[in-house]
């Protein structure tokens, strides 16, 4: 799907021990495909930079939003390895369905009516920030 889609592997944002996840990204685009093995279940983060913004849903919110009525519904268990294979086949199926119009010009406007947030970008220096310490006052 990814070779599909014109899209390659990217750095997991979470450095969690139980959340597991890939990111695949392309063209100021990105999934976030994760896994709670102890919930038992798996999601995808859908994140768009665009115009010095930054755009975020999740799958399933773009799928009820845009789903006709007798669609196909998202999977998302995964406590067995025969449900996550569902799963990640449900999920692969609705993010290439998605997919043309996450990279149309209306994509924000998708995001957006389906739930989703605008963030505007930290500033280029917000990581190397570090506090003050306090002054020593008498």
């Amino acid at each position: 799907m990814s070779d599909r889609l014109g899209l390659t592997e990217g750095e997991f944002p979470s450095r969690s021990v139980i959340v597991a996840g890939v990111v695949y990204v392309g063209g100021g685009l990105a999934y976030q495909w994760s896994c709670d093995g102890r919930d038992g279940c798996m999601w995808v983060h859908v994140v768009l930079d665009l115009d010095d913004a930054r755009y975020s849903v999740d799958l399933r919110r773009l799928v009820a939003g845009s789903r006709p009525a007798g669609d196909r519904t998202l999977l998302d268990n995964c406590r067995s390895w025969l449900v996550l294979q569902r799963a990640v086949a449900s999920h692969a199926e609705w993010v290439e369905r998605l997919h043309p119009r996450l990279i149309a010009p209306d994509a924000p406007d998708l995001i957006l009516a389906s739930g989703g947030s605008k963030v505007l970008p930290a500033m280029p220096d917000a990581a190397r920030w570090r506090p003050c310490a306090e002054p020593d006052l008498p």
